[in-house]
C-alpha cells in the first residue's frame, strides 16, 4: 500500500526471498564466493548456517539465479522427516513417480532419473531448508543419496541450510562420513551498524526510491539497536515504519517516528520488538540521506528451482496474504477518514479566522513555536465545539 504512496515499484522490505534484493555485505559476498566454488566442484555437500533471519535462503537463491539452464535445482522446506519420507519427498520433487512403490523401488527409479539427466548434460541440485529439523538418521539418508554416481561424479549435490543447531548435529560422532563430504560451508552473522544503513538504502533503491521520504542517520541507528542487525527483523520494522509514514503523511522519517513504531509493535506483540531507552537527542538527527544513483543492483532473475513449500507452509503463507489484504483495506479506510477530517479542519480554520472569533488562546495556538501536535488538538476541539 505505502509503495504506491511513495512511488515505489515494489515493497522494499518484503519478507519473501528475492535475489533482486540481495545485499552483498563483505560477509555475505565472501560466503557467496565459497558457495560458488563448492558448486563448481559438482560434488559433496554445501552447508549454510546462521541465526534466524540472517539471509541464508536469499543467499542460496542468489547463487541459483546465476546458474545456467543445465542445472535443475529443487528445494524442500523440511519438518521432522523420517529417512523413508525424505526419500519419497525428494524423488517426487524431481518428478519421479512414488505412489505405491517401496523405498527400494523409489531409490532405483530416482537413480535412473538422475542418470538420465546427467547423460543429457544436466545437473541435479537439492536445497534442504531448515535442515536443523532433520533427525540425524535422516541427514545420513541424504548422504546415502550422494552415493549415486556417474563417471566418479555424484549425480546429486546437496545444500543444507539451517540455524545454528545444524552445526551441532553435523559435529555428532555418527556424522563423521557426512563431514568428510562437506566441501564448502559458511556461517552468516547479523549486519554491523554501517551495513544496516547500506542494506536499507540498497533495498530502497531497488524499488526506485528517490528520497521521499528522507531518512535521518538516527533512523538507521535506532533500527540497528532494535533489530540487532538481523535482516529479517530489519525488514519487519522498516515495513511498519514506512506504513506509519504513509498514514501520517510524512515526507521525512526521524528517530522519534521509529521510537513511536517500536512502541506500537511492542504493545501489539509483547516481546517481539524490544524496548530501549529513547534517544538522547530527539530533535537532533543528522542531515537526511539522499539516494545514491551510483549504486548498482540486479533486476533480472531466472527461476531455476522449484521453491514450492509443503502444504502446511503454503496454507500459512496464504493466511498471511489474506490478513495483509484485510489490513490494507482497513488502513485505506482510515486514511480516507483522516483526509476527510483534515479537510473539515481546514474549513473550520478558515471560518474561525474569517469570523474573528479567535482570542488570546487562538493567537497562542497560531504561534509557529507552539507544538504542532497540540495545535492540531486545539483545532479538533474547536471543530467538536461547533458540532455540539
Amino acid at each position: 500500500m505505502y509503495e504506491a504512496h511513495f512511488g515505489f515499484t515494489d515493497k522494499p522490505f518484503k519478507l519473501s526471498p528475492d535475489p533482486r534484493f540481495f545485499f552483498a555485505s563483505p560477509h555475505h559476498e565472501k560466503a557467496l564466493s565459497y558457495l560458488q566454488y563448492g558448486l563448481s566442484l559438482e560434488e559433496g555437500f554445501i552447508v549454510v548456517s546462521g541465526p534466524i533471519g540472517t539471509g541464508k535462503t536469499i543467499l542460496v537463491h542468489r547463487l541459483m539465479s546465476s546458474l545456467d539452464e543445465s542445472v535443475t535445482a529443487v528445494q524442500i522446506a523440511t519438518t521432522r522427516l523420517s529417512p523413508d519420507e525424505l526419500v519419497k519427498l525428494v524423488a517426487a520433487k524431481f518428478s519421479v513417480p512414488t505412489e505405491g512403490l517401496s523405498k527400494a523401488d523409489i531409490l532405483k527409479r530416482f537413480e535412473q532419473h538422475l542418470y538420465g539427466m546427467r547423460q543429457q548434460g544436466r545437473r541435479a541440485v537439492l536445497l534442504v531448508d531448515e535442515a536443523q529439523n532433520l533427525p540425524p538418521e535422516t541427514i545420513e539418508e541424504l548422504r546415502m543419496l550422494s552415493n549415486f554416481q556417474f563417471n566418479d561424479k555424484p549425480l546429486l549435490q546437496s545444500f543444507l541450510l539451517g540455524q545454528e543447531e545444524l552445526k551441532g548435529i553435523i559435529r555428532l560422532p555418527e556424522m563423521e562420513q557426512l563431514r568428510q563430504r562437506i566441501i564448502a560451508s559458511c556461517h552468516l552473522q547479523p549486519l554491523t551498524p554501517d551495513q544496516v544503513k547500506s542494506y536499507m538504502l540498497h533495498r530502497l533503491e531497488c524499488v526506485n526510491w528517490r528520497g521521499n521520504p528522507t531518512l535521518s542517520d538516527g533512523v538507521f541507528e535506532a533500527i540497528t539497536r532494535y533489530t540487532k542487525g538481523v535482516p529479517r527483523k530489519i525488514n519487519i520494522l522498516a515495513d511498519r515504519i514506512f506504513l506509519y509514514a504513509c498514514m501520517e503523511g510524512l515526507t521525512a522519517i526521524n528517530t522519534i517516528n521509529v521510537e513511536h513504531v517500536i512502541a506500537e509493535m511492542s504493545e501489539e506483540l509483547p516481546g517481539e520488538a524490544p524496548r530501549s531507552k529513547p534517544s538522547a537527542n530527539l530533535n537532533g538527527d543528522t542531515p537526511a540521506i539522499q539516494p545514491d544513483a551510483s549504486r548498482g543492483y540486479s533486476t533480472s532473475y531466472k527461476n531455476h528451482f522449484d521453491a514450492d513449500r509443503q502444504p502446511e507452509t503454503t496454507h500459512a503463507f496464504q493466511a498471511l496474504n489474506d490478513i495483509e489484504k484485510v489490513l490494507d483495506n482497513v488502513i485505506e479506510r482510515k486514511i480516507a477518514t483522516i483526509r476527510k477530517l483534515d479537510q473539515l479542519l481546514i474549513n473550520k480554520r478558515k471560518m474561525l479566522l474569517q469570523s474573528g472569533e479567535e482570542g488570546i488562546d487562538d493567537e497562542l495556538i497560531l504561534n509557529e513555536d507552539y507544538p504542532p501536535g497540540l495545535r492540531e488538538k486545539y483545532w479538533v476541539r474547536k471543530l467538536m465545539e461547533s458540532s455540539d
